[in-house]
């Protein structure tokens, strides 16, 4: 069985490979999207950090409740990075204490343990959307962040 130590280690390292993309953010990316009705880059930002909240508001009082990823006025790089770094903290601060054997229920109510809030919410939702920032970048022409510091083309063969 993985420690509770091990679990936020975990989730520290994944939100940390987040913060990479984010350090590549720029001001004139911001308001970037792929096609009509994608997230813009900010969104896609916001809604990282959002939904990180919204994780561990279910994890602490069961009660999901997703607080929006609209982007507010004068929004900065530099911002996003702040509330990327703000809402990490927040995660080791609420898992240092959060029951994760409770059962709380997920976005349809169904019941289950809170520690699967933490894979599927806090981890796989997290890398998801990571991985389709890196392909803003790249589509942007600037240098996503390799994962565990390797690039697919530095892979021995």
């Amino acid at each position: 069985m993985i420690g509770r130590d091990d679990l936020i280690k975990y989730v520290v390292n994944v939100q940390a490979r987040t913060f990479e993309a984010f350090e590549r953010l720029r001001d004139e990316q911001l308001g970037w999207r792929p096609a009509p009705g994608e997230f813009s880059v900010a969104e896609l930002a916001l809604h990282i950090v959002a939904a990180r909240r919204m994780n561990l508001l279910a994890i602490e009082t069961g009660a999901p409740r997703y607080p929006g990823h609209e982007p507010p006025a004068g929004l900065t790089a530099d911002r996003l990075r702040e509330l990327c770094l703000r809402s990490g903290k927040k995660t080791v601060a609420v898992l240092a204490r959060a029951d994760l054997e409770r059962t709380i229920g997920n976005l349809a109510g169904d019941p289950f343990p809170a520690w699967k809030r933490v894979l599927g919410g806090l981890v796989e939702h997290e890398v998801h959307h990571r991985s389709q920032l890196c392909s803003y970048l790249a589509a942007l022409g600037a240098e996503p962040p390799a994962l565990f510091g390797l690039r697919v083309e530095e892979l021995p063969r």
